[in-house]
């Protein structure tokens, strides 16, 4: 038989047993045994409050929801007030005296339930768990108090007036205990998330009797009266949906109310879990896989799906990553200690790099190990790291520019001029023509120098954008060979074209200008007197290939991979012994790329270097 169907049954002979008891009440009414049915009623009452109280404080270390944590400790003394009520109701002859202590105690016990029904949600929220302790010598105090006030002091208001009935101050206390009921029932509503379904309706219930018991209170002439005997039978029904939210429901179903929080928040961090970016993962002592979060299905080919154990050698992973894993695995296994270990991962296209921790887990209540993986992707670190050599090598570069290759020229300007200015006097004229030339190309390198550091220095700061035009590919070459010429002629070496004439790109003129200088000087400077230089232009899927040939000295292959970066370090001289930075070609990059192309070179040691890059075709 389902749980749902014995739920069902359980259900139907509580309301049985309960209609049974009011029947019994009922006709001990009848019998105008009132007090005997008052007495009964209280008790019944009194049973219930003191149940809530047993239950509440037995389970106070694991009951986590503030409000019926308050309002079950409060009920031991709202009950010790009842009970009071109880036997100083008249002909009782318990407590003895003058006055109506009974409906007195009834006054103080109702305010301390409506207050405390109500304040209890202010509670409800906090994070932080309520003190039993000190809650109980509150209540404590409270409760000493309104005893005092009524049998001792006799301070407390008088509540009911043999012959008369009730006092305004009896009638308007059942109306204000009637208000803060009615706003607890509001705040219940409003705070509706903090309670499970059942719980909800109870209270919710027991509030409302609460509420029509309190109406009755207040019609009621003589303390035997029909108006008096209904509120007892919804204080009684009040009492009994108490016990029903805060004993039964936080006793035989403590998931319902106990463990709520902690449900949802289990709830929360499987859904963190599920969601985070990190690889989380769950081996058992086989090694078997038996969790697996949804960032895992992004990087691991096979993974768990909650039915089965996979092994981790069946999870799909590269061999080097299966090995790696599987030795820390065995690691952590044999030791018990965590270990660490970092790996990259390809997947999608693309490469991950991730910082692997696998922890091991044991269980003292199943007494089975586990071993909980977790992948940090660490790429965007690894690409930072990368950027960072890349700048660092670019400060080295332009350090080494600034400390070397731009000091050079001004030794030579120096050395030029001062040997100038002391011997012009004893210098012949070819020998201070000769001077002078020297003294120029040196100014020249240095001006070349400086504009391409100037100009590299402002694409890096991200001043420099190109200003794109369409340019004629033949204006472009002739001004080029026009600029470079002076420079070969003086090795020897021509400089050809060849090209269709009707070419037309679009780019930065400037910029474009500058590479070709640059590429055609540096063919130029390692090109061997007497030699060709040849420049050519392609079309090639939507794009302009150009090409700078020299037959000069060519590249070495192990260093051909770092000419067109900032971490080259070569310092080659040309065949005249001319010296250089290299920074020239990583301008070239910079300038080409930056107008949507891209730039490479072929070469050969002892048999020449070709330089191509690519622009944009300018679409008419």
């Amino acid at each position: 038989m389902s749980s749902k169907i014995l739920g069902h049954i359980s259900e139907n002979y509580r309301l049985a047993f309960g209609i049974v008891v009011l029947a019994l009440i009922f006709i001990l009414s009848l019998d105008q045994s009132y007090l005997l049915f008052h007495t009964i009623v209280e008790l019944l009452s009194i049973i219930v409050a003191f149940a809530v109280f047993i239950v509440t404080w037995n389970s106070r270390k694991i009951l986590d929801n503030n409000y019926l944590f308050l309002v079950g400790i409060s009920y031991f003394f709202i009950g010790t007030l009842d009970l009071l009520h109880t036997i100083t109701f008249n002909g009782m002859q318990v407590i003895k005296g003058d006055g109506f202590y009974a409906n007195q105690f009834w006054v103080a016990t109702r305010f301390l339930e409506s207050v405390t029904l109500l304040l209890g949600f202010w509670f409800l929220s906090w994070r932080k768990k309520l003190s039993a302790d000190l809650i109980f010598l509150l209540y404590f105090a409270i409760t000493a108090v309104i005893i005092l006030s009524i049998l001792y002091w006799k301070v407390f208001p008088v509540c009911f007036v043999a012959g008369r009935g009730q006092t305004d101050f009896k009638i308007y206390s059942e109306y204000a205990i009637i208000f803060l009921l009615t706003a607890s029932i509001g705040m219940l509503i409003k705070r509706r998330k903090y309670f499970s379904d059942s719980v909800f309706k109870f209270l919710f219930l027991s509030i409302t009797f609460t509420i029509i018991s309190e109406f009755c209170f207040t019609l009621y002439i003589s303390n035997y009266s029909l108006s008096n005997e209904m509120g007892h039978y919804a204080k009684l029904i009040s009492f009994y949906l108490i016990y029903r939210a805060n004993v039964q429901t936080g006793f035989m179903q403590p998931t319902d109310i106990i463990f709520k929080n902690l449900k949802d928040s289990e709830e929360q961090y499987r859904t963190l879990t599920e969601n985070i970016p990190e690889v989380i993962m769950r081996f058992d002592s086989k090694l078997n896989c038996i969790y697996s979060n949804g960032s895992a299905k992004r990087f691991f080919p096979v993974t768990y799906t909650g039915t089965g154990r996979i092994r981790y050698t069946d999870l799909g992973l590269p061999p080097s990553v299966e090995q790696l894993l599987s030795a820390v695995l065995e690691n952590t296994e044999r030791t018990g200690e965590l270990h660490e270990v970092n790996f990259n991962l390809k997947a999608n296209g693309e490469d991950y790099f991730f910082s692997m921790e696998v922890v091991p887990e044991y269980s003292n209540e199943t007494g089975l190990k586990t071993y909980l993986m977790i992948c940090f992707d660490i790429t965007t670190l690894k690409q930072a790291e990368k950027e960072l050599r890349e700048l660092n090598a670019t400060k080295d570069k332009f350090f080494s520019i600034i400390a070397h290759d731009l000091k050079n020229p001004f030794t030579s300007l120096l050395g030029f001029s001062q040997l100038l200015s002391k011997n012009a006097s004893k210098l012949s004229s070819d020998r201070i023509q000769q001077l002078a030339e020297r003294m120029n190309e040196s100014a020249r390198q240095t001006y070349n120098l400086l504009e391409n550091l100037l100009s590299w220095a402002r694409i890096q700061t991200g001043n420099l954008s190109p200003v794109k035009q369409v340019i004629d590919v033949s204006d472009l070459l002739t001004e080029a060979i026009r600029v470079c010429s002076p420079g070969a002629m003086s090795k020897g070496i021509e400089i050809n074209a060849e090209y269709a004439g009707n070419e037309r790109i679009i780019a930065d003129r400037q910029m474009i200008n500058a590479v070709l200088r640059n590429i055609i000087i540096n063919a130029i400077k390692f090109s061997y007197p007497g030699g060709e230089i040849i420049l050519n232009v392609d079309y090639k899927d939507n794009m302009y290939q150009f090409s700078v040939a020299d037959v000069g000295v060519g590249i070495e292959e192990e260093h051909a991979g770092k000419v067109l970066t900032m971490d080259n370090s070569i310092s080659r001289t040309g065949t005249a012994n001319e010296t250089g930075t290299g920074l020239g070609l990583i301008l070239c990059k910079e300038f080409i790329e930056i107008n949507g192309g891209r730039i490479w070179f072929e070469s050969s040691a002892g048999q020449g270097t070709t330089f191509y890059f690519t622009l944009p075709v300018a679409n008419e």
